[in-house]
């Protein structure tokens, strides 16, 4: 029999009281773990117990002088039962189970084969069993290795796919799906997959197979699918646009050849609604709230117009700004520079507006040839703006045809962003701080002044050889309408080939005028 603590000092150092003479073997005390761990063996603790029990009462003379009351003994055994076990549950946290890639096996094996497995198992605080292991396997680690070193499991490991024809069927139907630009949702994911086994299964063990959210979420991960925000409201297909993209670029092309249009007579114009509440959809706040409030002044479906534009150098024209009523606010903010402000009855741009524009934002002074690219609004191709266009403008304007804003037209491609997160930025730093508001009489906040609103507001060409053409947006490599460079290179071809014949129709521009305007105005509707 050995003592569980050789001497006071020891006891000591393990933070117990200064009791060393309780006798009873390691070996009954603690149990070995799987991992080599030592743990406490609880049923031969109570043995423990008894046994110090039994003995007292059989000398209790002898085992009071010696040890003590039996409620001093113990209560001496539970703090070193006690303090063991705490010790032994850390140890066991601390020994889980890991994870190990292809390059640090390879790294062990090759240590083991330069020195011995042994070694290697203790250098690399490992089982040496997994060593022997992983030098059978040096070959397949060497090879899978190659193919991708950040993987752990080899091929065949884990727990087996329900069926890979169910797998495969579900895969090319999600593809089939989104193809078409058809929501998918985990639902719908989960009863196309009980579908399918119904049919891959024979009928066998249906009810084996339940679709669960467990299964779902791997299925998601192995087969890199991921749930994700729409976008884009798309009501075609992009593969529909795609000869219009084209069309709408080798008119500008031709038009700026043939007109030697410079870069700084190409103008680049559109509308952006901007609402007098910018509230974000995020906020930082504490883990696990359950009500997340954002304060607002009430005025989230007041709206304004902003028009921005831009010429092909990168200079900036003014911007020009519609409120909606408050003609004498309106009229008291003429003197701002750097801004023009008007007012209309819905707080839309209409054919007035639109003239009002070109006069104070355009201007009639350029003699020289210009480009106005613009959408298919209708005050944009109405009579009255036509008529407006011909009054000494000298302006040919190329009409983005409808549904192809998104891809191809500058302010939504590149512009409208940045500015509406500068504004987004402007509203939170006057909602936060206490300059510039107004209240009612009741106590609530105004909405944001219109002369606030207003210091708050205050590259469409490439070269005609094509050797920009990789920089069209639409037409990168990703983009929906990528095949659309294919296209635009034969029908630069096409027009190298009759420009050397000396063939060149007189109407191809109102060919492609009339191609640009379509009738479908559900894109620009859904713009207002």
């Amino acid at each position: 029999m050995t003592p569980f603590f050789r001497d006071a000092k020891q006891a000591e150092s393990h933070g117990l009281p200064v009791w060393t003479e309780l006798m009873w073997p390691r070996q009954c005390i603690y149990r070995k773990t799987s991992n080599n761990s030592r743990v406490p063996n609880s049923r031969l603790s109570f043995i423990l117990c008894f046994d110090l029990i039994s003995r007292d009462r059989r000398d209790r003379s002898e085992t009071t002088h010696h040890y003590g009351n039996i409620t001093n003994r113990l209560t001496n055994f539970l703090l070193v039962f006690s303090f063991s076990y705490r010790n032994s549950l850390n140890t066991t946290m601390e020994t889980k189970k890991k994870k190990y890639d292809l390059t640090f096996k390879l790294t062990v094996v090759k240590f083991a084969e330069q020195n011995s497995g042994e070694a290697a198992a203790r250098h690399f605080s490992i089982d040496p069993k997994r060593v022997r292991e992983w030098r059978k396997l040096k070959a397949e680690l060497q090879r899978l290795s190659e193919e991708d070193n950040k993987r752990a499991r080899l091929r065949g490991g884990g727990r087996k796919k329900v069926s890979e024809e169910l797998e495969v069927s579900v895969c090319e139907w999600i593809h089939s799906m989104r193809a078409k630009h058809l929501r998918v949702s985990r639902k719908m994911i989960r009863a196309k997959a009980k579908e399918v086994y119904a049919t891959v299964s024979d009928g066998r063990d249906e009810d084996r197979f339940t679709a669960s959210a467990g299964w779902l979420d791997k299925f998601l991960k192995r087969n890199y699918f991921s749930v994700r925000r729409r976008k884009t409201v798309a009501q075609k297909d992009a593969k529909h646009f795609t000869e219009k993209l084209v069309n709408f670029v080798t008119y500008t092309t031709w038009i700026i050849k043939s007109k030697k249009i410079q870069p700084t007579n190409i103008i680049a114009m559109d509308e952006t609604a901007v609402w007098f509440d910018m509230v974000g959809s995020t906020t930082v706040d504490a883990r696990g709230a359950r009500s997340v409030p954002l304060k607002t002044t009430g005025h989230e479906k007041s709206h304004l117009t902003v028009v921005l534009a831009a010429k092909a150098d990168g200079t900036k024209m003014k911007p020009y700004v519609v409120f909606k009523g408050g003609i004498k606010e309106v009229k008291a903010m003429q003197n701002i520079s750097g801004v023009v402000v008007a007012t209309s009855k819905n707080g839309w741009m209409n054919e007035e507006l639109t003239a009002d524009w070109l006069q104070r934002v355009v201007g009639k002074l350029n003699v020289a040839p210009r480009l106005l690219a613009w959408d298919s609004y209708r005050c944009h191709i109405s009579a009255a703006t036509k008529a407006e266009l011909k009054k000494g403008y000298n302006i040919t304007t190329a009409v983005i045809p409808g549904g192809c804003t998104k891809y191809i037209q500058a302010p939504d491609v590149v512009w409208n962003q940045p500015f509406k997160a500068s504004l987004h930025e402007s509203y939170d730093n006057w909602m936060a701080g206490d300059v510039d508001k107004e209240y009612t009489a009741g106590g609530n906040m105004r909405a944001p002044a219109c002369r606030l609103l207003v210091s708050w507001v205050c590259g469409l060409t490439v070269a005609s050889d094509g050797s920009e053409d990789h920089l069209i947006h639409c037409f990168k490599e990703g983009e929906p309408c990528a095949s659309g460079r294919e296209l635009l290179v034969q029908a630069r071809q096409a027009e190298l080939t009759e420009a050397g014949e000396g063939e060149v129709e007189s109407d191809v521009e109102e060919e492609f005028a009339n191609e640009l305007v379509i009738e479908d105005r559900g894109d620009d509707e859904s713009d207002e």
